[in-house]
């Protein structure tokens, strides 16, 4: 709209100026008309002539006064105009300095999340290198995701790939999984207890334990334990109703009777 009045103004501009130059060659030619009156008094009615005049004046006064109200009119829209303008100003102003306070935190956010995978990344990794063969396969993503994340990279990425692994161990160590390895050369069925323990059998008679270590997991044959292996293997198969089996655990490095 401000558009609008400015074009208004421009279009009056010379109409009012016409009008004062009207009134200036106009009072030129009243004194004209005075002297002029003399020479002519006879055959020019005064009267006449002063009723023109006033007419005339009335018209001009009229225009005038037409022209005043239109500028008053005029002025009271640009009032009005700058009004809205200074409360748009003032709530561009708000929402400017709310964007800036949430990008400000966004950047604080962003530099604690990068601590936090920098501080966390190698713990992570040595975690993942302890994981057992069956989650090593369904966490290698993430694995190497954070492996080759670099400070400076994005720290979502990173973390997304912390949690990941964090959280593939807690679902892996809620369950019991089954897989088939290779142990000493043989193919085996892996019986894992969550994280805390792995037994394996084949159909040759040869079984063993695993347990978590510093390096990965750890091996241990223990020929003894087939027949309990197998009857496990079978009631996950449901060849077998479900019943008892004794294996061996290892709490606190000793193993229990």
């Amino acid at each position: 709209m401000g558009g609008d009045y400015g074009s208004v103004v421009r279009a009056w501009i010379p109409a009012i100026a016409g009008v004062f130059l009207l009134s200036v060659t106009r009072a030129a030619e009243e004194s004209e008309v005075a002297e002029l009156r003399e020479v002519i008094s006879k055959e020019v009615d005064v009267r006449v002539q002063a009723s023109a005049e006033a007419a005339d004046w009335e018209a001009r006064k009229a225009e005038m006064a037409a022209l005043l109200e239109l500028h008053r009119r005029e002025l009271e829209l640009l009032d009005e105009e700058l009004d809205k303008a200074g409360q748009s100003a003032g709530g561009f102003d708000e929402r400017k300095r709310e964007a800036e306070a949430r990008v400000a935190e966004l950047r604080e956010a962003r530099r604690v999340a990068a601590e936090a995978v920098v501080a966390n990344k190698q713990r992570a990794l040595g975690l993942a290198a302890r994981f057992p063969a069956p989650l090593v396969d369904a966490s290698e993503a993430d694995r190497l995701r954070l492996a080759e994340w670099k400070p400076g990279d994005e720290p979502r990425g990173g973390l997304q790939a912390i949690l990941g692994l964090v959280t593939a161990a807690e679902q892996f160590n809620r369950r019991v999984t089954r897989s088939v390895e290779e142990r000493g050369g043989r193919e085996v069925e892996v019986v894992y207890l969550g994280l805390a323990a792995a037994y394996y059998a084949d159909r040759n008679g040869a079984a063993g334990v695993g347990r978590p270590g510093a390096d990965g997991w750890v091996w241990e044959e223990k020929g003894e334990i087939h027949g309990a292996v197998t009857e496990v293997l079978a009631q996950l198969d449901k060849k077998r109703p479900p019943e008892v089996v004794r294996l061996p655990v290892r709490i606190d490095g000793k193993e229990a009777p």
